[in-house]
């Protein structure tokens, strides 16, 4: 990384990188934060009516939320993307969200559970921030974000796969497990591709 020096002259493109360095900290916090964003709004908005127990009713919000999110930033990468790759990968993901979506929604209209199908406030900022870059600079900050966002899904959906109480829900969970291990696998060997860090 390129630092200022306050006594001398510094380049414009210093400057420049001074000035986007903290995005990549700021992709990882927002992801890491989106877990426990979206479990305190789960809490807040479990349903009376829901055939399935709390536990139940937030990995289903969870997921939807998550999903959205997917959807969304993959839409953005498909169009913003520098790299053949990077929009191949979002049109994957736009792909395969939509069906695990379609999926989750049939079943919780069976659980009586409501869906609201919005991103979370970590992902839409992260959306937001996405959507001002542009060439390899997007690649790689989407990249890194796909990165700590499906370890967070995957983590999610193991969870719920183990501990669920819904036999349904809990089945739900499971099917996407091998898949979500397939999206960070993917995703890794493509940030591998543009030169970062799979442990970003």
């Amino acid at each position: 990384m390129n630092r200022i020096d306050s006594t001398s002259g510094a380049s414009t493109q210093a400057r420049n990188t001074s000035r986007h360095a903290p995005r990549s900290r700021f992709f990882a916090f927002a992801a890491l934060c989106c877990a426990t964003m979206l479990a305190a709004a789960g809490c807040r908005l479990m349903q009376s009516g829901a055939e399935v127990t709390p536990t139940d009713q937030q990995f289903m919000l969870t997921a939807a939320s998550v999903g959205t999110a997917e959807i969304d930033l993959g839409q953005l990468a498909a169009t913003r993307g520098s790299s053949p790759e990077v929009r191949s990968f979002g049109e994957h993901m736009v792909a395969e969200h939509t069906r695990i979506n379609a999926e989750l929604t049939q079943l919780a209209d069976t659980k009586h559970v409501r869906l609201l199908k919005a991103m979370d406030p970590a992902n839409h900022t992260l959306y937001s921030e996405l959507s001002h870059l542009s060439g390899a600079q997007f690649d790689r900050e989407y990249m890194i974000s796909q990165l700590h966002i499906h370890r967070m899904g995957n983590s999610l959906y193991a969870s719920e796969a183990a501990q669920g109480e819904d036999r349904d829900v809990k089945a739900f969970a499971a099917r996407g497990v091998p898949v979500g291990k397939e999206h960070l696998q993917h995703a890794a060997e493509l940030a591998q591709a543009l030169g970062v860090s799979s442990s970003k």
